[in-house]
C-alpha cells in the first residue's frame, strides 16, 4: 500500500488487490525454477542484471484506464501479477525471451508502477519526505 498522512488523516493512495510485489517476484522465481537460496528476490535481481536492455520490452503491463495509468484501487486483478503466470511459458518456449529478460522486465515494470503511485502521492500531499518500509522497499 501507499499511504499518506496529511491534514491529520491517513489516506490510501494505491494498493494491490491480489498479490504484493514481493510475492509476485517470488511467483516468477517459482515459474522459472530459480533456487530459493539465499532468496528468490535476490536471485531474480541477479538474473535481471543480464536481461536484454536493448531489445524491445516484454510488456507485462495490462490494460490502462482512460488517464493512461495502470488500474489501481478497484481493478478486478492487477495484470502485473497475473500476466507473468500466463505469458512466461509461451515466451520461453517460443524463444522470444530468456529467464533473464523476464526477470528484467518484471523488475522494471514493478519499479515503474511503484514510482508512479509514489510520485502521485508526493504531489498530492506536497510532502517533502518519503519513508519506504516493507520487504521490497528494504
Amino acid at each position: 500500500q501507499v499511504i499518506a498522512y496529511s491534514r491529520h488523516r491517513y489516506r490510501i493512495l494505491g494498493e494491490t488487490l491480489d498479490v504484493a510485489v514481493g510475492n509476485c517476484i517470488d511467483r516468477l522465481a517459482r515459474l522459472l525454477q530459480i533456487p530459493n537460496a539465499p532468496s528468490p528476490g535476490y536471485n531474480v535481481e541477479q538474473l535481471a542484471k543480464s536481461g536484454c536492455r536493448g531489445c524491445p520490452k516484454i510488456h507485462l503491463e495490462g490494460p490502462k484506464n482512460p488517464e493512461g495509468t495502470l488500474r489501481q484501487v478497484g481493478a478486478p486483478r492487477n495484470p502485473l501479477f497475473v500476466l507473468p503466470q500466463a505469458v512466461t511459458p509461451n515466451l520461453l518456449e517460443s524463444g522470444e525471451a530468456t529467464p533473464e529478460d523476464l526477470c528484467f522486465s518484471l523488475q522494471e515494470t514493478a519499479f515503474a508502477m511503484l514510482a508512479e503511485v509514489t510520485e502521485r502521492a508526493l504531489a498530492l500531499t506536497r510532502a517533502r519526505h518519503l519513508l519506504l518500509v516493507g520487504g521490497v522497499a528494504c
